[in-house]
């Protein structure tokens, strides 16, 4: 069965449309959210999801952002992760941002490599907090091996190259490192470009599931969320 998860900014546009966002995705039975921390230079985030960051970071910072997803882990009863970027967590301090956000399932860091995951990875783990890795089309078949066997989380397969919100498409390279993944211990997740049902259906031929992440912003700028989830769950 293809996993459909969603990604919200934490405290877009404000806390109390956050989180009756967060609810919809629960009433809806999304299979996992992505919440994202933002961060004032999101290189892998597309416009949409960008300005969504910096309008937060005009009024929010870390202690906001702690407070509202310890509140989204009470109301949404399946799996969470956060997203955010590596000067994030070094800010924090590796361990003090894994005690801070333990009750999350897993930690998504858009710029950090599998190469560079072993430093977090291990104090995740402490803390029993997953870490998602990357593969892209163009990642090299020895990395993408290990990942696949090394993976103690779903592996985010990023569909397109560039940042999100672009048009969604599997070339030969993205389906080949697809195809080597499957049977694999780990889900692994299909992202950016994901906007339709039929988008879903053509990653679920490869995939275990998909997020969708600018769609659901723009869904959720224009008070629509609940009609895009009811088009592409039901």
């Amino acid at each position: 069965m293809c996993k459909i998860g969603i990604y919200l900014v934490c405290d877009y546009p404000d806390r109390d449309r956050f989180l009756k966002a967060v609810k919809l995705c629960e009433r809806f039975g999304v299979d996992f959210l992505e919440i994202g921390i933002p961060f004032s230079d999101p290189t892998a985030d597309g416009d949409v999801i960008e300005m969504a960051s910096l309008q937060v970071l005009t009024r929010e910072d870390m202690n906001d952002f702690h407070e509202a997803l310890e509140t989204v882990r009470e109301i949404y009863s399946k799996r969470l992760y956060v997203m955010t970027y590596a000067n994030v967590v070094y800010a924090n301090g590796i361990e003090d941002f894994a005690k801070k956000f333990s009750f999350v399932d897993g930690v998504i860091l858009a710029d950090v490599p599998f190469k560079e995951s072993k430093r977090f990875k291990g104090v995740f783990g402490r803390y029993d907090i997953g870490f998602v890795n990357f593969v892209t089309p163009e990642t090299d078949l020895n990395a993408l091996k290990k990942i696949k066997t090394f993976a103690n989380d779903f592996i985010y397969f990023v569909s397109i190259r560039g940042t999100t919100g672009g048009e969604f498409n599997l070339d030969s390279g993205a389906i080949n490192r697809l195809e080597r993944l499957k049977e694999g211990k780990q889900d692994v997740i299909v992202g950016f470009g994901i906007r339709t049902k039929n988008d879903i259906e053509k990653a679920c031929k490869y995939a275990d599931g998909v997020v969708i992440g600018t769609e659901a912003i723009k869904s959720l700028t224009l008070s629509r969320l609940e009609d895009f989830l009811r088009n592409v769950i039901s």
